[in-house]
């Protein structure tokens, strides 16, 4: 099997399903029955990136909060090889420009999806919500927050790191639970609620990583 073919066929399978009617920018011919919309069938040149497409589609997996991470790890993996810009080195410019593009467009979907808020905050803005900035929460929660921004602040071993790591992981992967079911439900006000939750949580999280990497600990 070609390259080519072996982009089209296995690479970005079903990534790009709605039909359209597009015109190749290099030798006019129309697109349409390319499988993945990346290459021309005639010329075989690299197309421009569909606007139209979300970062679901351009990497090629299921719609879905509970995404398979290992599946987009390897979509990742593979979409970058094929697309980067070093494979299209020797030709033409504005194929070059689009590799670059794609390649920073590919970079951006899959920081964006891999971070279960990032996921979500996106997975919102696609339905037309917003976390609002001043999410209202709980006071005692917020002790509770703070408290825990002093626990990590102050642990000294590796043990102690380690455990609070290993408990606030444990409340992210409950707190993913309940924005999946939210999700499933269609309910938009639990989704906002539980991902404002999230976001103090994945602060803690960013804060006892850096803990864990200034103290040289190999997890």
């Amino acid at each position: 099997m070609s390259l080519r073919n072996l982009i089209l066929n296995h690479v970005i399978k079903n990534a790009y399903k709605h039909q359209i009617r597009l015109a190749c920018w290099s030798c006019g011919k129309d697109v349409k029955n390319t499988e993945s919309h990346l290459f021309c069938g005639n010329c075989k040149v690299l197309q421009e990136p569909d606007k139209k497409n979300n970062y679901f589609n351009i990497m090629g997996v299921k719609e879905t909060y509970d995404l398979d991470e290992t599946e987009l790890a390897k979509k990742y993996k593979e979409l970058q090889k094929y697309l980067h810009p070093d494979k299209f080195a020797n030709r033409e410019q504005k194929e070059q420009e689009i590799s670059a593009q794609y390649s920073s467009l590919v970079n951006e979907a899959y920081k964006t999806l891999l971070e279960p808020l990032a996921r979500g905050v996106y997975m919102l803005r696609l339905r037309g919500k917003e976390i609002p900035e001043n999410t209202e929460v709980d006071q005692q929660f917020l002790m509770k927050i703070m408290e825990k921004n002093e626990e990590v602040e102050n642990a000294k071993s590796k043990e102690e790191i380690m455990e609070l790591n290993q408990e606030n992981k444990a409340l992210m992967k409950d707190l993913q639970k309940q924005v999946s079911t939210a999700f499933f439900d269609g309910d938009m006000k639990r989704v906002i609620k539980f991902l404002g939750v999230m976001k103090y949580y994945t602060s803690i999280d960013n804060q006892i990583q850096a803990s864990i990497r200034s103290k040289g600990i190999i997890r």
